[in-house]
């Protein structure tokens, strides 16, 4: 309980939005200055000016309008980016209570086994990854089935029973990764945790599930997961910005309002 009450009061520390509001600020400048160099390139190259005179001073608006929305896509992966940065510090920051409860999880497992009499099976279980036991679970299943072949396994030859042998242990690992493959996939729908991270617990010995460092990246790994959406999200909203500027320029010079001057001259004219 003390340990359970520790480990809640580190997860419910405050985060730095101090921190936060500096990545948020270097967001937006960021995005207003990538907003600026836009609309300069674009008025370098000419591609501002128009032969209609309203659509002309229109355009002029772009000196506005996308530093502001450079902005705001700066001020949404700033803070996005800051909101990620700052879990996995807060994240980092518990790993000593997820340690303490791991450590005493494990101390209370290896009690228990050798309560049981079963401190071998202790060292075999530290020493073997979850996939590893998946396949020792089902080599243990297909040996059980196979108890009624004992009197066709007796009058075999030894070259039979070592192949018999082989076959069966070459069974059992494609029915432990079969296991494996579908507990990662309703693990996943049912918590909806990244699949990559179910992936690594499979692969991982049992003692690094007892591990605080490697529980911290799981963690973090799960939270990039988490922001990948967003980040996605931000990644269209520059492209439909992008894809609107050149949408506008195609139409135009579709449409023969673009001038015929050269780049130089209609800079200058703009």
């Amino acid at each position: 309980m003390d340990q359970a009450q520790y480990l809640l009061l580190a997860i419910w520390e405050p985060f730095s939005f101090l921190v936060l509001f500096g990545y948020t600020g270097l967001g937006i400048l960021l995005g207003m200055a990538f907003g600026s160099l836009l609309v300069l390139l674009l008025q370098r190259r000419g591609w501002l000016s128009r032969t209609r005179r309203g659509h002309h001073l229109f355009l002029k608006l772009y000196f506005v309008l996308l530093p502001f929305a450079g902005g705001a896509i700066g001020l949404q992966g700033g803070l996005l980016y800051g909101s990620q940065q700052q879990i996995n510090s807060h994240i980092d920051s518990y790993a000593p209570a997820v340690q303490a409860v791991a450590d005493t999880v494990w101390v209370d497992f290896q009690d228990y086994l050798a309560a049981q009499d079963m401190q071998a099976l202790a060292g075999d279980v530290q020493g073997s990854t979850v996939q590893g036991l998946i396949n020792q679970v089902a080599l243990d299943y297909l040996h059980s089935q196979s108890a009624a072949d004992a009197e066709q396994l007796a009058e075999a030859s030894t070259a039979e029973r070592v192949a018999m042998g082989l076959m069966r242990r070459l069974r059992a690992i494609l029915l432990g990764q079969a296991l494996g493959r579908l507990a990662v996939e309703k693990t996943a729908a049912y918590s909806h945790v990244d699949e990559q991270v179910l992936r690594r617990v499979l692969d991982a010995r049992i003692e690094q599930l007892f591990d605080a460092g490697f529980l911290v990246e799981l963690f973090q790994q799960q939270v990039g997961h988490v922001f990948k959406p967003f980040y996605t999200a931000l990644l269209m909203q520059v492209a439909a910005l992008l894809g609107l500027l050149a949408g506008e320029l195609l139409l135009s010079h579709y449409l023969r309002q673009m001038p015929t001057a050269s780049p130089g001259e209609a800079a200058t004219l703009a």
